[in-house]
């Protein structure tokens, strides 16, 4: 897996392209963060705005079809989410932005939010194969 972060805006999806080459990268198809059911993002090769759907699976709005009933606690969720996503495809893309960055929240849900992406991204690149970091459309690789 390639992890793939930064800040908001700064290229991160261009970078990929860039840095796989046309053949790999420039007919993907993206899974979206925002929309994606838990099923296609974790079947999909390049998936972008991971922050996007861990804020909807921790809303309760995407994730296993047992997230709707009185089961596991939300860490075991964010646990199997991380455990699926480490399976899925091993050539895997994953793009998500820096949202641990700036002031912290007020709003409990939203520190929470953060905390969790950011150790799901920890965790994420200390299995992924590379990792970098884009900044102004150009990446640096940090692992």
């Amino acid at each position: 897996m390639i992890l793939v972060t930064g800040g908001s805006f700064q290229g991160k999806r261009v970078f990929v392209r860039q840095y796989l080459g046309e053949q790999n990268a420039d007919g993907a198809v993206w899974t979206e963060g925002a929309e994606a059911s838990w099923e296609e993002f974790m079947d999909g090769r390049f998936c972008r705005d991971f922050q996007l759907f861990v804020r909807r699976v921790m809303e309760g709005s995407a994730g296993p079809s047992f997230r709707e009933q009185k089961g596991p606690a939300m860490d075991q969720i964010l646990e199997q989410l991380l455990e699926e996503l480490l399976a899925g495809p091993k050539d895997r893309v994953l793009v998500t932005d820096e949202i641990g960055c700036g002031i912290v929240p007020a709003d409990a849900f939203e520190r929470l939010y953060r905390e969790e992406t950011g150790r799901l991204c920890c965790r994420i690149a200390g299995e992924a194969d590379e990792v970098w970091r884009v900044c102004c459309g150009t990446g640096i690789r940090i692992k």
